[in-house]
């Protein structure tokens, strides 16, 4: 049966995966800032330039704030903020596929920082995978859309709820996970979240495929302070495994 909080926490991990060319104009400055981790300054910048392209930046480096916060009511705060501006943009540009993702992972952040009652009575997952689906929709070849979406299959089967998400198909993620690392083998967050879901599905036929993601992970180069912070958790993950089977499941536990 799905535990609907453990869900929730997975839907914010597995989401947040950023693209850093997109096709609305999104101011250089602004976007410097979110890259060297100035997300406060970088929201600010955005916001008052408007726009599509800033406004999903914000959201962007919102998301960034409440994927590594350490309050669940900050947290909470900052993913409804980053939603709010996804639908400012979707607003502006519906065909932007960026601003689905953010309105995705905003979504789910919310969820992982939320009772479970609330997370299905506002049926916070299913609708961060209608935004995931519009994204793919838009832009089937979108590395970032592949890689949420694998991701989100992956995780939402994993913790039970294929029944409540029939879209969760693992093996549906698998091939995405597949064709987002052969568009983008060095990426950091790509490999990371890659390697989670192999591994942590269990399935012995892609455990050894989800290590060369992982070694991926805590080797290439970081283009974000995002990014450095991915690989961070990345270079945890890798010294759970090499501890043994209770340190890699204790790992998968805290991180779901």
């Amino acid at each position: 049966m799905i535990t609907v909080s453990r869900l929730s926490a997975a839907l914010s991990a597995l989401c947040l995966i950023f693209s850093s060319a997109t096709s609305a104009e999104i101011d250089n400055g602004a976007y410097a800032k979110y890259a060297a981790g100035d997300y406060d300054k970088a929201i600010a910048d955005a916001v008052a330039l408007g726009g599509a392209g800033n406004l999903t930046l914000a959201a962007r480096s919102l998301n960034s704030m409440a994927y590594f916060g350490a309050s669940s009511r900050s947290n909470r705060e900052d993913a409804n903020r980053a939603l709010n501006y996804a639908e400012e943009a979707l607003k502006l540009d519906p065909h932007f596929a960026q601003s689905h993702l953010e309105a995705a992972i905003g979504l789910s952040l919310r969820a992982a920082n939320m009772a479970p009652p609330r997370v299905i009575a506002l049926n916070l997952p299913g609708r961060a995978r209608r935004h995931l689906d519009a994204a793919l929709k838009l832009e089937p070849e979108n590395v970032w859309a592949l890689s949420t979406s694998a991701a989100w299959r992956m995780g939402v089967a994993r913790h039970g709820g294929s029944a409540l998400f029939p879209g969760a198909d693992p093996d549906v993620g698998y091939a995405e996970f597949m064709k987002a690392r052969a568009i983008a083998p060095s990426n950091v967050v790509v490999a990371y979240e890659c390697a989670r879901g192999l591994i942590a599905s269990n399935r012995q036929e892609w455990r050894e495929e989800g290590l060369a993601a992982l070694a991926v992970a805590t080797s290439a180069a970081p283009e974000t302070a995002f990014e450095q912070r991915v690989q961070e958790r990345a270079r945890e993950f890798a010294a759970a495994i090499s501890k043994g089977a209770k340190a890699e499941a204790a790992f998968n536990a805290a991180h779901p």
